[in-house]
This record gives structure tokens, sequence and C-alpha cells, in this order.
């Protein structure tokens, strides 16, 4: 703990107070049986200092602790896993002592194509997209209007979108851009992918905007709030979908920068080709984004391309729910159906009563 003082402080008095007196916050939660971790790392100690309240530094030491827990659970299934294999006799489930054995261990027919290989395989391809194939552009420049949760959020989702671009058929020659290399986003995607930064890893990451990169007329950003439809896949054009998680912030950033950089701009049909459940959000992660542009490049089938838009925003799922309800519930029809028509209620409002609503939230003494 004296090592971790002496590089978070770097001889601050007033950092190492505020420092000491949150360690002894800590040992004081685990000492009452409060979820807190019995290990912390450097980043996480830091991420803590920054953190104004004893509620939100509970929330995440009660994060740290779940993810403690999960990994010894994991580490623990493993080495049982493992002794059951040690103790394991496969002589017992021979019918005739002269029977062959199959398997990992014992003789087989397949030839046995390891991780390494697949990995070493998949990278090839991607490095081909990069001399090859067609640019998507996703753009990094977003991290000033996320909080830090949303940021661990957007680079988990961009560890996905490497992984499934590369596994794909014809994957896309993958450029971020706007990315700010000393930031959270990048420290956390670090963490996700140790290598990214190495010279032969199959990404471009660029510090500069697209504009310095491609030609202006051939960009297209990709934002739910315009009103331009994407109806084919150009491939000619250059689309550029933005990093963000927008759990908080709903301002529609992506259509203000288009307009303020002066490109063309396109939405996803989707009105056209599916039933959108009330209340859920139009928009998409970069990690289904991606999935449907490759298999919309690769069939030109709408309908196929957008299965990777998750169910549980889809009107036929909230059906299914309450054909469940019906079957399985012990309660009247009459009070379910008069629940869904509350929730759609909810969901549905005239102009003047949103008007009203908002005013209400705003100004009311219950919520403020």
């Amino acid at each position: 703990m004296e090592k971790c003082v002496t590089q978070i402080c770097k001889g601050d008095k007033e950092l190492e107070k505020k420092f000491r007196v949150l360690m002894l916050e800590v040992e004081v939660m685990r000492q009452d049986g409060r979820l807190a971790p019995d290990h912390i790392q450097l980043d996480q100690w830091k991420h803590l200092l920054e953190l104004p309240s004893r509620n939100q530094r509970s929330s995440y030491l009660t994060f740290l602790w779940k993810n403690e827990k999960k990994r010894e659970n994991q580490k623990a299934k493993k080495e049982a896993r493992k002794l059951e294999l040690e103790n394991y006799s496969p002589e017992k489930s021979k019918e005739y002592p002269d029977d062959l054995l199959y398997g990992i261990q014992y003789q087989s027919l397949f030839l046995r194509i390891r991780d390494q290989s697949i990995n070493s395989f998949d990278n090839y391809r991607a490095l081909q997209a990069m001399m090859y194939g067609q640019s998507v552009i996703i753009d990094c420049s977003y991290e000033e209007h996320m909080v830090w949760r949303e940021t661990v959020n957007a680079a988990k989702q961009t560890t996905f979108v490497f992984g499934d671009n590369r596994i794909h058929k014809d994957p896309f020659n993958l450029h971020m851009c706007n990315v700010n290399m000393q930031g959270e986003f990048m420290k956390q995607l670090k963490k996700n992918i140790p290598s990214i930064c190495e010279p032969w890893f199959p990404i471009n990451i660029h510090s500069s905007s697209y504009l310095d990169l491609f030609p202006k007329d051939k960009l297209v950003y990709l934002t739910p709030h315009c009103r331009d439809e994407l109806t084919t896949f150009d491939p000619d054009s250059v689309y550029i979908i933005g990093c963000m998680v927008d759990k908080i912030n709903n301002e529609p950033l992506s259509l203000a920068k288009a307009k303020r950089d002066g490109i063309k701009m396109a939405k996803l049909p989707l009105d056209r080709y599916l039933e959108w459940a009330p209340g859920s959000k139009k928009n998409l992660n970069i990690n289904h984004m991606v999935p449907i542009l490759l298999d919309l490049r690769l069939t030109g089938d709408w309908e196929f391309a957008l299965r990777h838009i998750p169910r549980r925003k889809l009107m036929e799922t909230k059906i299914m729910a309450m054909q469940k309800m019906l079957k399985d519930t012990s309660l009247g029809r009459e009070n379910i159906f008069k629940k869904f028509q509350s929730v759609r209620r909810n969901n549905f409002f005239t102009r003047d009563e949103k008007k009203f609503k908002s005013k209400r939230t705003l100004y009311d003494d219950d919520n403020v």
C-alpha cells in the first residue's frame, strides 16, 4: 500500500491525506461486512479518488467486489474440472477391453486446430481488408460527452466490433478517428486488447479527423436523428459510425457533428422492415451497426442484416411476453390488459401531455 501511496500521490501532501482517508474508509467497509474487494489495483484507486460522493464510491466498490467474486468462482470451477479430469478413468467406459479410446488425449480422426492458429488466420483476413477492403470509420470524438461508465461500455463495444469484423467472410477496413490517445476510452480499450497499439495489429487508429483522411463527398454519417434513409449499400461510400453510449445524454450529437462538418447523413430503415416496441430507443450500439453493414454488403438483404438488432426492442417480443403472462400467470385477463394498457399510455402522449409532463418533471416539488 505504501508503494501505491508513492505512485499516486507523488509527494502531494493534500492528496496523500485524502488517499489515506479513502483507504481507511474501504477498510472500515470490509470490517463492517459490507461489499468491498480484498485487492484493489492502482488505476482503481485513482478512479475512487475522483468520485465525489460516498454513495458513488460504495457502488463502485460493490462493482469491483462482484467482479472479484466472479473471477474466484471461475477459478474454483476450473480447478474442480481439472481435478475431475485427473481422477477420471477412461477404462471404466470401455465395453470391451480391446476398445479404442477417442478424444483429445487419445486417438482422433481429425487434425486439431489450436486457438492461436485460428487467431492468426482471423488477423490475416483483417490485414487483407486493410489493403483491399472497404473503409468504415468509427468516430471516437464523443468521449467528453460520456461519463466514466459509458466510456467503459463504449470501449467494450469497440472490442466486440473488432472481433465481429475480423471473423466475417468479407471484413471492413476499420478506421478509428479523433482518438484521444491519453483519454479514458483508449485506456480501457488497451485493457481489453493489450496489443492494439502494436504496429502489426490489424486496425487503423488516428488522432486526426476523418476529413483529413478521406474525400468529403464520399463520407456518409450514420445517425438515427436524420430524415434520409439508407436504402441500398453503396460500396464506394465511406460510412461513419459514432462511438457513443448515450444512456444519460440523449442529445442528437451525431446529427450536429455531421451538419457542422457538412457531410451527407443517413439512418437505417428500421420502421420499414421492423415493428418497433413502444418505448424502445432506435439508437443502436456500434457492435450492432458494424455487423448489420457487413451482412448488408455481403447479401444486400435488409431483413437478413437487421437480425443483429436485439429482440427486446421489437414488438413481437412484447407480444410473446404478453402471451406468456396470459398463459402462466394466476392474475385475471382484465388485470393483465389493464397493466399492458397503462404501459402503452405511459409511452404514448399527445403534444400537450408531453409539454405538461416535461414542465411537471422540471418544476414539481416531488421530483426535486
